[in-house]
Parts: structure tokens; sequence; C-alpha cells
């Protein structure tokens, strides 16, 4: 759960639920009930080998959306998501670190602006970006979200799928090509 869930963003969504109790009863408990719901899938994708992009997808947006409880103008979220790609099985859990790391390094660290999730159907496969308002800063020792997708794509894929990482001005964009498995 750790290489798939940042600590710190369990501790600070808690920490924003205490808060919250205090104040917007609501608000804790919309919280709490995401929260929970975003575990039990995580739970259930740490037992799969593949799952449909859709899930994953289900996953990513939950993690949005409790980052916008705790800050809501800080950033907005566009997912240009290809209609065909839902269906697509990929490994769990796959992309969340990536979103993780996207709202890290991005609105949480004080950037603001748009958090982009494009994802097409390429030939054989899917491609798909994440970007985030911040410059790369290059990849930071003892990291465990970066290596932990890169050992899953060597163990899912082989050498067929690639990651790239890179700064577009004051922006991160992460670019994954993953090639389609016959299911």
């Amino acid at each position: 759960l750790r290489a798939h869930l940042d600590p710190h963003f369990l501790f600070n969504t808690l920490n924003a639920i205490a808060e919250w109790c205090r104040v917007d009863g609501a608000v804790a408990e919309e919280a709490v009930l995401r929260l929970a719901a975003m575990l039990r899938a995580v739970l259930a994708g740490v037992r799969e080998e593949w799952w449909p992009l859709e899930q994953e997808l289900s996953l990513v947006r939950t993690l949005f959306e409790l980052f916008r409880l705790r800050d809501p103008a800080r950033f907005t979220v566009v997912l240009d998501v290809d209609p065909d790609a839902g269906a697509v099985a990929i490994p769990p859990l796959l992309l969340l670190p990536l979103a993780e790391n996207a709202m890290k390094h991005g609105p949480s660290a004080g950037h603001r602006g748009e958090v982009i999730v494009a994802i097409a159907r390429s030939r054989g496969g899917l491609s798909v970006a994440i970007s985030n308002p911040g410059r790369y800063a290059g990849p930071r020792v003892g990291s465990d979200g970066l290596p932990t997708v890169l050992r899953r794509l060597a163990l899912a894929y082989g050498g067929g799928a690639a990651l790239r990482i890179a700064g577009d001005a004051d922006r991160t964009r992460v670019e994954l090509e993953l090639p389609e498995i016959a299911s």
C-alpha cells in the first residue's frame, strides 16, 4: 500500500478531516467516504494482475476529488480520455502514483493551474500523458513512486512499455506508452 499511496497524502487527508469535523461535518463525512472507497479499491487492486483502465481512472478521479476538498481553488482537472480506452486492461495502481505525484509536486507544492490527464488508444496500445503545474526538478533520491511504476512496467510488459518524464516550461509532463495485452 505504501508504494501506491503516499503516507503523507493519507495523514494530510486524515488531519484535514479532523479539522472539518469541527467546522463542516458534511465535508468531513464526504471526505471519509471518498477515502474509504479509495482504500477499498486500492486493496482490491493489489490482488489483481490486470484490470480495466476505467477502474484505474475511477481511483484517479477519487484522488483528485480528495485533493480538491482540501483546497478547491488551487487547481482544475482536465480529463481527456478516449472513449474506446476504458476497457483496455492495465496493471492495477499503475496510474495512481503518477496522478499522486502530479498533485504532490504540483498543486500541493503551491503551483496553481490545470492538472491534465490525456489518454488515447494508439496503434496496439495506450498513450497516457499526465501534466501538472510546476517545473520538473528531476528524480528525487529515495523516491518510491516512479521506481515502483518502472518495476511494474517491466514485470507486466517486459520491454514493451515506455515511461518518460520531462519539464515543459513551468509544467511537468509524464508520458506512458503501454502495449495492449491480449485478454
